[in-house]
Protein backbone atom coordinates (compact mmCIF):
# COMPACT_ATOMS: atom_id res chain seq x y z
CA UNK A 1 0.00 0.00 0.00
CA UNK A 2 1.10 3.51 -1.17
CA UNK A 3 2.07 5.36 2.16
CA UNK A 4 1.02 9.23 1.06
CA UNK A 5 2.73 10.57 3.99
CA UNK A 6 5.64 8.80 3.80
CA UNK A 7 5.68 9.05 -0.18
CA UNK A 8 5.11 12.81 0.06
CA UNK A 9 6.97 13.38 2.93
CA UNK A 10 4.48 14.92 4.74
CA UNK A 11 4.74 15.00 8.04
CA UNK A 12 2.71 12.52 10.50
CA UNK A 13 1.28 15.26 13.08
CA UNK A 14 -0.54 16.98 9.82
CA UNK A 15 -3.88 16.05 8.61
CA UNK A 16 -4.55 14.90 5.11
CA UNK A 17 -6.93 17.62 3.00
CA UNK A 18 -7.87 15.56 -0.43
CA UNK A 19 -9.06 15.53 -3.72
CA UNK A 20 -9.98 12.23 -6.09
CA UNK A 21 -11.25 12.97 -9.49
CA UNK A 22 -10.49 14.82 -12.97
CA UNK A 23 -9.19 18.71 -12.56
CA UNK A 24 -11.53 20.26 -15.13
CA UNK A 25 -12.70 23.51 -14.50
CA UNK A 26 -16.43 22.89 -12.99
CA UNK A 27 -15.12 20.68 -10.57
CA UNK A 28 -13.70 23.82 -8.50
CA UNK A 29 -9.76 23.50 -8.39
CA UNK A 30 -9.58 26.65 -8.19
CA UNK A 31 -11.45 27.40 -5.51
CA UNK A 32 -10.25 24.30 -3.66
CA UNK A 33 -6.62 26.05 -4.00
CA UNK A 34 -7.91 29.50 -2.92
CA UNK A 35 -9.53 28.08 -0.27
CA UNK A 36 -6.52 26.10 0.87
CA UNK A 37 -3.95 29.14 0.26
CA UNK A 38 -6.40 30.92 3.17
CA UNK A 39 -6.42 27.77 5.42
CA UNK A 40 -2.36 28.29 4.93
CA UNK A 41 -2.90 31.61 6.49
CA UNK A 42 -4.12 30.34 10.10
CA UNK A 43 -2.52 26.48 10.52
CA UNK A 44 0.34 24.63 8.94
CA UNK A 45 -0.71 21.39 10.02
CA UNK A 46 -2.89 19.86 6.90
CA UNK A 47 -1.48 19.18 3.65
CA UNK A 48 -3.46 19.21 0.18
CA UNK A 49 -3.42 15.76 -1.22
CA UNK A 50 -4.67 16.02 -5.37
CA UNK A 51 -5.36 12.83 -7.13
CA UNK A 52 -6.04 12.51 -10.73
CA UNK A 53 -6.22 14.57 -13.34
CA UNK A 54 -4.28 14.95 -16.85
CA UNK A 55 -0.50 16.12 -16.78
CA UNK A 56 -1.41 19.56 -18.45
CA UNK A 57 -4.39 20.64 -15.95
CA UNK A 58 -1.73 19.56 -12.89
CA UNK A 59 0.90 21.54 -14.59
CA UNK A 60 -1.26 24.90 -14.73
CA UNK A 61 -2.43 24.14 -11.42
CA UNK A 62 0.59 23.46 -10.50
CA UNK A 63 1.54 26.57 -10.90
CA UNK A 64 -1.58 28.01 -9.66
CA UNK A 65 -0.45 26.54 -6.24
CA UNK A 66 3.18 27.94 -6.51
CA UNK A 67 1.89 31.40 -6.71
CA UNK A 68 0.38 30.80 -3.86
CA UNK A 69 3.47 29.90 -2.12
CA UNK A 70 1.80 26.47 -1.12
CA UNK A 71 4.77 24.68 -3.24
CA UNK A 72 5.03 22.27 -0.22
CA UNK A 73 1.95 21.76 1.10
CA UNK A 74 -0.25 20.77 -1.84
CA UNK A 75 1.08 17.20 -3.47
CA UNK A 76 -0.18 16.60 -7.39
CA UNK A 77 -0.22 12.62 -7.64
CA UNK A 78 -1.80 12.56 -10.95
CA UNK A 79 -3.94 9.13 -12.37
CA UNK A 80 -4.03 6.65 -9.99
CA UNK A 81 -5.48 3.46 -10.64
CA UNK A 82 -9.38 3.21 -9.50
CA UNK A 83 -9.02 0.07 -7.78
CA UNK A 84 -6.64 1.68 -5.39
CA UNK A 85 -8.89 4.55 -4.67
CA UNK A 86 -9.86 2.94 -1.11
CA UNK A 87 -6.43 2.92 0.26
CA UNK A 88 -6.19 6.65 -0.72
CA UNK A 89 -9.37 7.46 0.92
CA UNK A 90 -8.53 5.84 4.26
CA UNK A 91 -5.52 7.63 4.59
CA UNK A 92 -7.44 11.01 4.45
CA UNK A 93 -8.75 13.15 7.19
CA UNK A 94 -10.87 15.62 5.25
CA UNK A 95 -12.50 14.94 1.70
CA UNK A 96 -13.79 17.46 -0.63
CA UNK A 97 -15.55 18.25 -3.36
CA UNK A 98 -15.32 21.86 -4.53
CA UNK A 99 -17.62 21.45 -7.60
CA UNK A 100 -18.67 24.59 -8.65
CA UNK A 101 -21.18 23.72 -11.24
CA UNK A 102 -23.41 20.64 -12.51
CA UNK A 103 -26.82 18.87 -11.65
CA UNK A 104 -25.64 15.50 -11.68
CA UNK A 105 -23.83 14.10 -7.93
CA UNK A 106 -20.54 13.27 -8.44
CA UNK A 107 -19.65 9.66 -8.36
CA UNK A 108 -16.92 10.61 -5.91
CA UNK A 109 -19.22 11.54 -3.29
CA UNK A 110 -20.86 7.95 -2.40
CA UNK A 111 -16.99 7.03 -2.22
CA UNK A 112 -15.99 9.78 -0.05
CA UNK A 113 -19.32 9.11 2.16
CA UNK A 114 -18.47 5.32 2.49
CA UNK A 115 -14.81 5.88 2.81
CA UNK A 116 -16.40 7.26 6.62
CA UNK A 117 -14.06 10.01 6.59
CA UNK A 118 -15.40 13.98 6.88
CA UNK A 119 -16.77 15.30 3.90
CA UNK A 120 -16.58 18.51 2.96
CA UNK A 121 -18.78 19.51 -0.41
CA UNK A 122 -20.32 22.93 -1.97
CA UNK A 123 -23.88 23.85 -0.84
CA UNK A 124 -25.13 23.29 -4.48
CA UNK A 125 -27.61 21.11 -6.25
CA UNK A 126 -25.47 18.92 -7.59
CA UNK A 127 -24.55 17.61 -3.78
CA UNK A 128 -27.37 18.75 -1.45
CA UNK A 129 -29.71 16.01 -3.81
CA UNK A 130 -27.75 13.39 -2.15
CA UNK A 131 -25.76 14.82 1.22
CA UNK A 132 -27.14 17.50 4.31
CA UNK A 133 -25.69 18.84 6.94
CA UNK A 134 -26.23 15.82 9.22
CA UNK A 135 -23.83 13.67 6.75
CA UNK A 136 -21.34 16.44 5.37
CA UNK A 137 -19.67 19.44 5.87
CA UNK A 138 -21.69 22.05 3.58
CA UNK A 139 -20.27 25.26 2.53
CA UNK A 140 -20.73 28.06 -0.10
CA UNK A 141 -18.63 27.82 -3.09
CA UNK A 142 -16.46 30.55 -2.43
CA UNK A 143 -13.05 30.98 -0.79
CA UNK A 144 -14.16 32.47 2.25
CA UNK A 145 -16.47 30.19 2.98
CA UNK A 146 -15.29 27.12 2.09
CA UNK A 147 -11.80 27.78 3.83
CA UNK A 148 -13.98 28.18 6.85
CA UNK A 149 -15.52 25.03 6.20
CA UNK A 150 -11.66 23.15 6.35
CA UNK A 151 -10.91 25.29 9.62
CA UNK A 152 -13.73 23.86 11.20
CA UNK A 153 -12.74 20.39 10.51
CA UNK A 154 -9.49 20.71 10.93
CA UNK A 155 -10.39 22.36 15.06
CA UNK A 156 -12.86 19.78 15.62
CA UNK A 157 -11.55 16.04 15.20
CA UNK A 158 -15.10 14.92 17.28
CA UNK A 159 -16.94 16.90 14.30
CA UNK A 160 -14.78 14.95 11.66
CA UNK A 161 -15.63 11.78 13.82
CA UNK A 162 -19.61 12.07 13.46
CA UNK A 163 -19.50 13.15 10.18
CA UNK A 164 -17.76 10.68 8.99
CA UNK A 165 -20.10 7.88 10.98
CA UNK A 166 -22.91 9.42 9.45
CA UNK A 167 -22.07 9.23 5.73
CA UNK A 168 -20.92 5.65 5.89
CA UNK A 169 -24.36 5.06 7.49
CA UNK A 170 -26.20 7.04 4.86
CA UNK A 171 -24.37 4.89 2.24
CA UNK A 172 -25.08 1.94 3.61
CA UNK A 173 -28.74 2.18 4.06
CA UNK A 174 -30.03 4.20 0.63
CA UNK A 175 -26.99 4.31 -1.58
CA UNK A 176 -25.37 0.54 -1.43
CA UNK A 177 -26.00 -2.60 -3.06
CA UNK A 178 -28.39 -4.15 -0.84
CA UNK A 179 -30.20 -0.73 -0.64
CA UNK A 180 -30.59 -0.58 -4.82
CA UNK A 181 -31.98 -4.45 -4.86
CA UNK A 182 -34.37 -3.85 -1.87
CA UNK A 183 -35.86 -0.72 -3.98
CA UNK A 184 -35.98 -2.52 -6.66
CA UNK A 185 -38.06 -5.25 -5.03
CA UNK A 186 -40.26 -2.94 -3.52
CA UNK A 187 -41.25 -1.73 -6.75
CA UNK A 188 -41.74 -5.27 -8.23
CA UNK A 189 -44.04 -6.09 -5.11
CA UNK A 190 -46.16 -2.50 -5.93
CA UNK A 191 -46.36 -3.52 -9.48
CA UNK A 192 -47.46 -7.09 -8.76
CA UNK A 193 -49.94 -5.59 -6.79
CA UNK A 194 -51.32 -3.29 -9.19
CA UNK A 195 -54.13 -4.45 -11.86
CA UNK A 196 -52.10 -2.30 -14.72
CA UNK A 197 -49.46 -5.19 -14.71
CA UNK A 198 -49.52 -8.95 -15.60
CA UNK A 199 -47.90 -10.75 -12.41
CA UNK A 200 -44.93 -11.96 -14.04
CA UNK A 201 -43.71 -8.24 -15.11
CA UNK A 202 -40.19 -7.68 -13.57
CA UNK A 203 -39.30 -11.11 -13.69
CA UNK A 204 -35.29 -9.90 -14.83
CA UNK A 205 -34.94 -7.14 -12.52
CA UNK A 206 -32.25 -7.97 -9.46
CA UNK A 207 -33.26 -10.15 -7.07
Amino acid sequence: MENLKVNLKISNQNLILMYVGNLETYQGIDLLLESFALVIQKTDKIDLVIIGGDPSDIQKYQIKANSFGLDDKVHFCGARPTNHLNTYLSQADILVSPRIKGNNTPMKIYSYLDSGKAVLATDLPTHTQVVNDKVAMLAKPNPENFSQGILRLIDDPNLRLKLGIAGKMLVQEKHSYSAFRQKLNSLYDWLKESTLYPQTYGSTLIK
